[in-house]
């Protein structure tokens, strides 16, 4: 059997639902394994089962002060940088 027939075969057998914003997949027995959620429509309704099962944190895993230097790096002018003073040609 060539890799094209079997991968044929496995797609016809996955079911895939549609509704706006939400796809289920289904194994080969019909039954469903996946839910795919489009978070921008609804991640606000979710976001409490989120925070419950610690998938989304409220907290920033990132030490504040680093951040606040990233942000204050952002803001300063970009700098023209020679570099072949460094030996590096482009």
């Amino acid at each position: 059997m060539t890799s094209e027939i079997i991968i044929t075969k496995f797609v016809t057998k996955l079911k895939v639902m549609e509704t706006t914003g939400i796809f289920i997949e289904h194994n080969a027995k019909g039954i469903p394994t996946f839910a795919r959620i489009d978070l921008e429509k609804y991640g606000e309704k979710l976001k409490d089962f989120f925070i419950s099962e610690g998938i989304i944190v409220n907290e920033s895993p990132y030490d504040p002060e680093f951040v606040a230097k990233i942000r204050r790096a952002e803001k300063q002018p970009s700098r023209k940088v020679d570099l072949k003073k460094y030996g590096i040609s482009i």
